[in-house]
């Protein structure tokens, strides 16, 4: 009776710890993001029609309503490595696949408005270039000097064009009526090829020595558009006779994107500012995000218009061409042509370049500051709400470095050449500082929020002070000539700055405050230090400093007289120290590693892919998407009252004294693949058997030890081996499993995954 009451609490156990699995989301395994800022970053647009604009975002494609900017459907699947082709009307759309084997491309061709896949084959090459005809089911495609020409409905080979000059091409096109496939390559003209002979006419010469970047033909079939790569000019030549009509320079940006009005009259021509000059107070010559309107027949230009946004880089038309698409690096304006008026601003998305996003320390807030060309933007969203709050301009200014203050209520950001300090809900400026520091991007506050340290353009660090702008502390480099990070102790005690030397080593240089001014104390050498716009520098205390170094975390106690190495853990940057110092948050292969870094013990938590950011508190944490959105994570259920650790490869645990009670430890790795370790510790001699079962509560291995002593048995040597299959020997699959410790009358049970 005994024994039956026995195994039936066992089995309850086993079942228990299931049911928790599945109806606890905030178990360590099952914990999920809390919310997401941001929408997808847009890659391309269309119009489908008037009212419907076809967005490509980084992992499929949407539909907007035009009039709201809401999304109205989403539809297919793209991968980090993909192209998505337009038909002329956007009623169709292929989506060319280099995922897995980069010489294999996939194609899948879609029906835009039926949201459904038609057809799928796979070429093996390379394709990236590739042009729906506007009349036929022909879709082509340019790979190794060959166009394939192919049905797209059946997937058939058509037939081949093969070029004799075989240099790369920048764009293919089909002309309006499907007979002729124009084809700009890296030289100064565009190849002519008759599909129904499938051989070369001809080329339209343009006369210059630049490769072409774009080609755009008239509705009518009548004339093309074309541009030079990086050019300010223009060129449109007539089909028929296959010469240049005119050639004109559009402004002093170069173009970045060129479209006809839908009667043909009209050609626009958007342009994005290019030059740069780093003299007197205004560093931008030939500030030019515009769009110019030409008269396609006279060739003379006819209107002008733009925003306040810059970094244009596409535009596109609607159907009846009354309103243009003009896609900015740091946001989406739809402009209305008939009143020369700005229609919709859409913003809610990161910038994928030039851009950097932290958290303020509060949690409350997610800061974006893009320091791309040819200026800056700062936005700003509500955490709790995941809504956009800020979004204003640098003002012809370009941004780049930027610190949250402690408060966070400011902004101190480098505004080229100045430090200035915004109000965080307003966006308005409250303090410029007079000191010059230029183009910077290392910059913090310290944590009284008092001083804020800066790199200077000539390698120096300045110290500002809040409360006295005028002021200014210069520190020379001592030692370290490019700068990778600079932090405050807590208290505002110290400041270290970490870098590279003249000498191409790596240092850490450390300042002790002395009322208001910082004293050199000592540098030290470390190994090649990681690299990161994200923490790579974070105090544990007033004298505990995680490192960053390039593979490993470096803890080392801040001395009298000089620097003393506690400990080196496994991960990389960012990193960060939970608010009661217990917990190191940090980056390893691309996942979150959470220690307990006194014990050198990583913890049980779930993966999560890209972290970057930790609220003050420990309570909000967030990770990057490869969409370009922001995940918000509960960090609380990150750090459980009652942690399970994972026992190091080899590495022994050191108890005090014998053991006092029994426990069954966390097997170690976890996830593993294909084998792992069981520990356990024995507070009386026991016969020791492990049972494993899998996620239904069935048996899968039964391991017996035997009778075994009291003792600890969490090294590697003395823990139970599994070496990932069942009992008749095969391997089992991926998934969670359970296993549960039976000794004498202790059981206990726990889980682990099984990656492959």
């Amino acid at each position: 009776m005994k024994m039956l009451t026995t195994l039936l609490r066992r089995n309850l156990q086993v079942h228990i710890a299931l049911i928790s699995l599945v109806y606890f989301p905030c178990f360590v395994l099952a914990i999920e993001p809390i919310g997401t800022i941001g929408q997808p970053f847009p890659e391309q647009h269309a119009f489908l029609s008037n009212e419907a604009i076809v967005r490509v975002v980084p992992t499929h494609i949407q539909i907007i309503d035009r009039d709201t900017g809401a999304v109205i459907d989403e539809f297919g699947e793209r991968t980090d490595f993909s192209d998505v082709v337009f038909s002329p009307t956007a009623s169709h759309l292929a989506i060319l696949n280099h995922s897995g084997d980069p010489s294999t491309t996939t194609i899948k061709i879609w029906n835009v408005n039926a949201r459904e896949q038609l057809m799928e084959w796979k070429l093996k090459s390379h394709v990236r270039f590739a042009a729906f005809s506007p009349t036929d089911s022909v879709f082509a495609t340019y790979s190794k000097g060959e166009v394939h020409l192919r049905n797209w409905q059946t997937g058939e080979l058509i037939g081949t064009m093969t070029r004799v000059d075989a240099l790369p091409i920048r764009v293919i096109v089909f002309s309006p009526d499907g007979h002729y496939l124009m084809i700009a390559s890296a030289r100064p003209d565009v190849e002519l090829w008759n599909v129904e002979t499938r051989r070369l006419d001809g080329h339209l010469e343009i006369h210059t020595d630049s490769r072409v970047e774009d080609v755009v033909i008239s509705p009518d079939g009548k004339v093309i558009g074309m541009y030079e790569r990086d050019s300010t000019s223009v060129h449109v030549c007539d089909v028929t006779t296959r010469r240049l009509l005119w050639q004109s320079t559009s402004g002093t940006g170069r173009i970045s994107g060129i479209v006809f009005s839908s009667d043909s009259q009209r050609l626009y021509v958007a342009t994005q500012t290019s030059q740069l000059s780093r003299s007197g107070s205004n560093p931008w010559v030939g500030w030019d995000d515009q769009v110019r309107v030409w008269d396609v027949k006279s060739g003379q230009q006819i209107d002008i218009f733009g925003t306040k946004f810059h970094g244009l880089e596409t535009i596109t038309l609607s159907p009846d061409g009354k309103t243009v698409l003009l896609h900015y690096s740091d946001a989406v304006v739809l402009w209305d042509l008939e009143t020369n008026q700005l229609l919709d601003v859409w913003a809610d998305f990161l910038p994928r370049f030039f851009n950097v996003v932290k958290l303020s320390p509060d949690g409350k807030t997610v800061v974006s500051v893009s320091s791309g060309f040819p200026s800056g933007f700062i936005k700003t969203w509500d955490v709790s709400s995941q809504q956009m709050q800020l979004f204003f301009s640098a003002e012809k200014e370009l941004l780049r470095g930027f610190a949250i203050s402690p408060n966070s209520q400011k902004l101190a950001v480098v505004q080229d050449p100045w430090v200035q300090v915004r109000n965080l809900q307003t966006g308005r400026v409250e303090t410029q500082f007079p000191h010059r520091v230029g183009y910077s991007e290392k910059i913090t506050f310290s944590p009284s929020g008092r001083w804020i340290a800066v790199e200077e353009d000539w390698r120096d660090l300045f110290i500002l002070d809040l409360e006295s702008p005028k002021k200014l502390q210069r520190i020379k480099p001592e030692q370290i000539n490019i700068y990778s990070q600079l932090a405050f102790s807590k208290d505002d005690e110290y400041l270290v700055a970490a870098g590279r030397g003249k000498d191409d080593l790596y240092w850490l240089s450390l300042w002790k405050r002395e009322r208001d001014s910082f004293v050199f104390q000592y540098k030290w050498q470390v190994p090649a230090l990681y690299y990161s716009l994200h923490p790579t520098l974070a105090f544990a205390s007033n004298t505990i400093l995680a490192v960053s170094i390039r593979g490993a975390i470096q803890i080392w106690k801040l001395l009298p007289n000089g620097p003393k190495l506690l400990k080196t853990l496994d991960g990389d940057a960012p990193v960060h120290v939970s608010s009661d110092t217990r917990y190191l948050f940090a980056n390893r292969n691309g996942n979150l590693r959470i220690w307990d870094w006194r014990e050198e013990t990583p913890m049980d938590y779930p993966s999560i892919p890209e972290y970057f950011a930790l609220s003050r508190d420990g309570s909000v944490l967030l990770s990057e998407t490869n969409t370009g959105q922001i995940q918000i994570w509960d960090g609380n259920a990150l750090l459980p009252s009652q942690y399970c650790p994972i026992v190091p490869h080899g590495k022994q645990l050191v108890i005090l004294g014998d053991v006092k009670r029994n426990q069954l430890l966390q097997n170690f790795p976890n996830p593993f693949n294909p084998e792992t370790w069981i520990p356990f510790r024995l507070a009386d001699e026991s016969d020791v058997t492990i049972q494993i079962y899998n996620p239904m509560g069935q048996l899968v291995r039964r391991l017996s030890s035997g009778i075994m002593p009291a003792g600890d048995y969490s090294s590697q040597s003395q823990a139970v081996h599994w070496d990932g299959r069942n009992n008749n020997g095969e391997p089992v699959s991926s998934g969670i499993y359970l296993y549960t410790i039976n000794a004498g009358e202790f059981s206990a049970t726990r889980k682990m995954l099984i990656r492959k």
